[in-house]
């Protein structure tokens, strides 16, 4: 059975980039945003928003 493709909107890639800012864990931003955790890392991963690129600023 096939799932749904996530529909990523701008608003969803603006709280991403702010949970970043923040220091939130994948995990916690899956719950918040009520999504797997894999789709929160691949599209980080799209976005840029790596561990270490974070850690640096």
């Amino acid at each position: 059975m096939a799932r749904a493709a996530i529909e990523w909107s701008h608003a969803m890639d603006v709280q991403l980039r702010h949970f970043d800012r923040c220091g939130l864990s994948i995990k916690r931003q899956a719950r918040r945003l009520g999504l797997s955790e894999r789709s929160i890392y691949t599209r980080r991963k799209k976005l840029q928003l790596d561990r270490q690129k974070s850690k640096k600023i």
